[in-house]
């Protein structure tokens, strides 16, 4: 037990590492460009990263399933099975890079009528930019494959170095380029460079830890493609419906007004380092997970999905409650004043979006490292249509605080659909729907309700900083009491068995 909690501690150190250097960039760049760059021109920025960020999904879970399947062929110390996942999935990955290069030139083929409110002289860099972007993600598609390897070796310290190092390394490369021009091209192509540099490095660590792993055609077997494709056919749906829920936003409002994409864009990325961080803690949890299941330890994966469930939706309220008390000031010294008094609103649902939406994260890797993911197909999908239908429709009628409204929406009802139809299909892992609710939503609902009520409250009736006191100790004595943080007091709530 003690081995695999230090295994999880350390596997979710190195991802947050890997997912602050992405956080770092993603705060960093946007504090300098919006004071560099005119509003047209950052938001096109934004769209060339998130035109570019398709390519990612077309991983159809390729990376989540090698080191699943990895990590349990090294416990079994079966090296043959291990090689032939390696050597069929490069091989798979491969040809969905070829397939990205064909998205994006056809999306670079109709950038004008897909954006038409860009001015004329930025539509040449937008097509550049898109496709350098585009390219290189293609390249690191096929090269992730030894991402999924070093996550199976339970090794994520070194995905976090050669991922966060290329993308810190391309960031600096940005500001240096910066202040000798405002080339959308030249900013891409220095992004691009660094972002394959670090996939090669990924391969050439893969050799040190593994010298009799071997990629080869003749290993990458038609059997195997079969399995990791069936594996792999709900996580394709789960890429598809992120696609829908969080992929297409900047898009869409770029389609409607496009010089509010970059205004959007700064309430995403806040929200994206805020759900990177969660992503990255719960993600390192997969490895471990599928050994106990390989172990027939059931239980005990129960256990860690209610125990982490819990400490997350804390830490989610808690950002909530940081967001809606400091979050426009933040943004005001982070991207000016202009863009904070435009960004805040939208920021302020979607950060409410994804906490709402995290609270199933990591009862999704559970499905993920047992193989029951396609258990969640029908969650993914529908979420998704929901999310993609209310923003559309939103965005017409609100502009683009409507998309985020579609993306709340969507994330209520994908957390209800989780909790009331798969919980209740997905068998292996078996949790009470009353005691994940009670344990993993009420307890953290309670412990902040003081602050959320007084941030309510506050903005219409101007209460005193005796209120403020008041709610501060009275969630304060809740986490302690019902949240069980740090000691573990007589429950006064009792969870349904």
């Amino acid at each position: 037990m003690k081995q695999l909690r230090l295994t999880i501690i350390k596997n979710a150190t190195a991802n947050v590492v890997r997912g602050g250097a992405s956080a770092v960039v993603a705060l960093v760049l946007p504090h300098f460009l919006t004071r560099s760059l005119d509003v047209n021109r950052y938001a096109a920025w934004v769209l060339i990263l998130q035109i570019a960020a398709f390519a990612n999904y077309l991983d159809f879970g390729l990376q989540t399933a090698v080191a699943r399947f990895v990590a349990q062929a090294i416990e079994r110390r079966d090296n043959a099975k291990r090689d032939a996942i390696v050597s069929t999935a490069f091989r798979l990955l491969a040809g969905a890079g070829v397939l990205a290069i064909l998205v994006a030139s056809v999306v670079t083929w109709k950038i004008r009528a897909i954006f038409h409110g860009t001015p004329p002289d930025l539509v040449g860099e937008l097509r550049g930019g898109v496709l350098l972007l585009s390219a290189s993600a293609a390249i690191l598609l096929p090269l992730s494959t030894f991402t999924g390897v070093l996550i199976g070796l339970h090794r994520n310290e070194y995905p976090a170095i050669a991922i966060g190092g290329s993308r810190l390394i391309g960031a600096a490369g940005v500001l240096i380029l910066l202040r000798s021009t405002h080339s959308l091209v030249w900013l891409a192509a220095a992004i691009a460079v660094c972002n394959v540099c670090g996939g090669v490095l990924q391969y050439l660590i893969c050799q040190r830890l593994l010298p009799g792993l071997t990629i080869r055609a003749s290993a990458a077997s038609g059997k195997m493609t079969r399995e990791l494709l069936h594996y792999c056919a709900g996580l394709t749906v789960f890429a598809v419906g992120m696609l829908l829920i969080s992929g297409l936003d900047v898009t869409i409002v770029g389609y409607f007004a496009f010089a509010a994409a970059g205004y959007y864009g700064v309430a995403a990325t806040v929200v994206g380092f805020l759900t990177g961080a969660a992503t990255s803690v719960y993600a390192a949890l997969m490895a471990p997970m599928a050994v106990l299941q390989a172990r027939g330890e059931q239980d005990r994966i129960r256990d860690l999905i209610l125990k982490i469930s819990r400490l997350g939706n804390l830490a989610s309220l808690l950002l909530i409650v940081l967001v809606l008390w400091a979050g426009k000031p933040l943004l005001g010294v982070w991207v000016g004043s202009t863009y904070a008094a435009r960004a805040f609103p939208i920021l302020e649902i979607l950060a409410c979006a994804q906490a709402f939406r995290m609270a199933i994260g990591p009862y999704s890797i559970a499905l993920i490292a047992t193989g029951q993911q396609n258990y969640g197909i029908s969650g993914a999908l529908a979420e998704g249509v929901c999310n993609l239908l209310f923003s559309v429709i939103l965005a017409i009628v609100m502009g683009p605080a409507g998309v985020a409204w579609g993306t709340a929406i969507g994330a209520i009802f994908g957390v209800l659909w989780a909790v009331f139809y798969t919980m209740k299909r997905a068998k292996e892992i078996r949790i009470s729907r009353g005691r994940f609710g009670a344990e993993t939503m009420l307890r953290p609902i309670v412990c902040f309700g003081p602050l959320l009520l007084y941030l309510g409250l506050q903005t219409r009736f101007h209460l005193s900083g005796i209120s403020l006191s008041v709610a501060l100790i009275l969630s304060v004595v809740f986490l302690l009491w019902i949240g069980r943080i740090p000691f573990r007091f007589p429950r006064l709530i009792r969870s349904p068995q």
